[in-house]
């Protein structure tokens, strides 16, 4: 079954995110308004989604980073939050810079951890390097101290989900982190985004790392590459 992949070009929840539209009480006119332009916007800036569902799930993003969704997770929900530095992308240079982030949604991450850095620059090397383990992809756009939070609604066979930021002198093995969704509780992830690696206390993390994740010593960036 082919993957579906939804586009998200926004650095914060001021912006839209992505694109759904859920069954929900009738709205005021003023709404209503807000709800036409956020829509109008959407499909200006992030036009991908190869899924009716993935186009669901996205507008639904979009509703609640405008204010017009309770951002409670449901059932079958799993909150996300991914929190920028302001050092973002920096490197060894210094200079900060916008990051696209990924997050995936897996069958089985086995594939996805073995993957080299390269793989997932190009998508369709990361498509055929990933298979039938993907079930789908959302890429964000985040800007130094700016956050995004979404609910992820998480298929039925997605139980692993994938974090990779496409830093420029990523550190090794702190720019991809993998979660068991069975493991994860109510908080669901959190992920913070620094200079060339990231961080998280979230439960569920099954990368392993020889220092602890919340924690950035001895992390070193690579060589500035991007």
């Amino acid at each position: 079954m082919d993957a579906g992949y939804r586009c998200s070009d926004t650095d914060s929840l001021e912006s839209p995110s992505s694109r759904t539209r859920p069954s929900r009480p009738p709205i005021s006119a003023a709404r209503r308004l807000c709800l036409l332009l956020v829509t109008a916007a959407c499909l200006a800036v992030c036009g991908c989604a190869s899924q009716g569902a993935g186009v669901k799930q996205a507008f639904g993003k979009t509703l609640q980073a405008v204010g017009l969704k309770q951002g409670e997770a449901q059932s079958g929900e799993l909150p996300i939050r991914l929190y920028a530095g302001d050092n973002l992308n920096t490197g060894d240079d210094g200079r900060a810079a916008a990051l696209v982030v990924r997050v995936y949604q897996l069958r089985n991450a086995k594939r996805f951890n073995e993957a080299a850095f390269d793989v997932f620059l190009d998508e369709r090397r990361e498509h055929d390097v990933l298979g039938d383990d993907l079930v789908s992809v959302t890429e964000f756009l985040l800007t130094p101290g700016k956050r995004h939070e979404v609910l992820e609604a998480l298929a039925d066979d997605g139980n692993r989900v994938g974090v990779v930021a496409l830093f420029r002198a990523p550190a090794p093995t702190r720019w991809r982190f993998t979660f068991d969704t069975g493991q994860t509780n109510a908080e669901g992830i959190t992920v913070g985004l620094h200079g060339c690696a990231m961080t998280t206390a979230s439960a569920g993390l099954i990368t392993k790392l020889s220092t602890p994740p919340h924690s950035l010593s001895s992390s070193r960036c690579g060589p500035l590459g991007r």
